[in-house]
């Protein structure tokens, strides 16, 4: 055996464990489903991770019989195993009035268990921006980011506004498109997380153009999201897995400890990217909104937050999975618009959406929360019979998602 094998090092001499995980996590844009599934399981032993601690639960209570439908999807009768295996779900929940409705697991997921959320975070991380409001630590979300992050000055960020970082309307240049290796979100920022390197994204950031006037252009832009990490630290004076703990997790009753991803060892907390919580957990979300952001009767967002956040209120609406800014693509046409880092639906419904397959999906008027995880796996890894049915939808999951959830509130009506 070669000593540097003997030693764990590699012939560059960097320890073994890192040179795997940081190429292992570097790479998970473009995963096989034969390493997909296991990591989402197993989140925090790639990733720089700070628990969010819960206190005590509240568990849900759940039907005597739980719902079973069949439901038309892509000109065919499917059956809740169809859903489970041609969207590659890990995690099925249904609740309505509070009370679960369905409940179905695979992939090695079980209660107890996290998966991991792909963008879904970024939906909480509106929750804690509106509780940090509530709170009075951020004083107004038309504060500049700069009053906030110093070192932003003299920089595209200027005039950037905590509300254009939540509308997705900073203006400033980034490229996201995550088919690409190459471009912002990728090289900038999956990479140098996935690498565990202090301080870069910020630094990055502050190096970037303006592309658009703040306040005048939606586009896609999971790098600004991680300054909203930094506004909620800063202003509360915790860290946000903490602040999210004390606000969220204890006091709403979550039955598993959570967990966000950090820049880096003991670094900061990644409010856009990959959080983990329980399938159960993750309803909560939803649950958290359709109770308008009271807890016990306390508010802990302000009035109208949850409303403002989940109306179509960023400008000039365009989506593009390709990452072109002001194009609208296949995608946008799902969407009514963007709120607080929440997709808007028609018919006031809307949606916590993550690459691979992750939905927390709210309809207040039928009070429902609709929740499908899984892995999702690139259509190179498809059958010919998987990328017919995936064809017309992103890695995000197809039609037959919203085909399912659309039944299952018309059978429980």
């Amino acid at each position: 055996m070669n000593n540097h094998v003997r030693l764990g090092t590699t012939v560059d001499g960097e320890p073994v464990e890192p040179f795997f995980r940081r190429h292992l996590a570097g790479d998970f844009l473009l995963w096989s489903p034969n390493i997909q599934a296991e990591a989402f399981l197993n989140w925090d032993r790639i990733w720089a991770t700070r628990t969010i601690r819960r206190g005590t639960p509240k568990p849900l209570p759940q039907a005597a019989r739980p719902l079973d439908i069949t439901f038309e999807s892509h000109g065919a009768t499917r059956t809740i195993d169809d859903l489970m295996r041609r969207e590659f779900v890990s995690g099925l929940l249904v609740v309505k009035d509070g009370e679960i409705k369905l409940e179905r697991y695979a992939k090695g997921l079980n209660p107890e268990r996290c998966w991991q959320s792909s963008s879904m975070v970024k939906s909480l991380a509106a929750i804690l921006v509106g509780a940090a409001v509530q709170d009075g630590a951020i004083k107004s979300i038309d504060l500049s980011v700069v009053d906030y992050l110093a070192e932003l000055e003299g920089s595209a960020y200027q005039d950037v506004t905590i509300r254009h970082l939540l509308n997705m309307a900073s203006g400033v240049s980034w490229v996201e498109n995550t088919d690409d290796l190459t471009t912002d979100v990728a090289e900038h920022y999956i990479k140098v997380i996935a690498a565990r390197t202090p301080d870069y994204i910020v630094n990055y950031l502050k190096t970037r153009p303006k592309a658009n006037p703040p306040g005048t252009q939606f586009y896609y832009n999971t790098g600004d999201t991680f300054l909203l990490s930094h506004v909620l630290s800063r202003a509360t004076g915790m860290t946000v897995a903490d602040y999210c703990s004390e606000r969220l997790w204890k006091p709403f009753g979550f039955e598993q400890d959570g967990f966000f991803i950090l820049d880096s060892d003991d670094g900061h907390e990644v409010v856009g990217s990959c959080c983990g919580a329980s399938l159960r957990d993750y309803a909560r979300w939803g649950l958290f909104m359709l109770a308008d952001g009271v807890i016990d009767g306390k508010r802990v967002v302000p009035d109208g937050w949850v409303k403002d956040s989940t109306t179509p209120n960023a400008p000039n609406f365009a989506f593009d999975f390709g990452g072109e800014r002001g194009v609208a693509g296949g995608a946008d046409s799902a969407y009514k618009g963007y709120g607080y880092l929440w997709w808007v639906r028609e018919g006031g419904d809307y949606m916590a959406l993550g690459s691979y397959g992750q939905w927390i999906y709210v309809s207040p008027a039928n009070n429902t929360v609709a929740v499908i995880l899984g892995a999702v796996p690139r259509h190179v890894y498809m059958t010919p019979e998987e990328v017919e049915l995936h064809r017309n939808s992103s890695h995000c999951g197809s039609e037959m998602r919203l085909d399912f959830i659309k039944a299952a509130m018309k059978a429980l009506a």
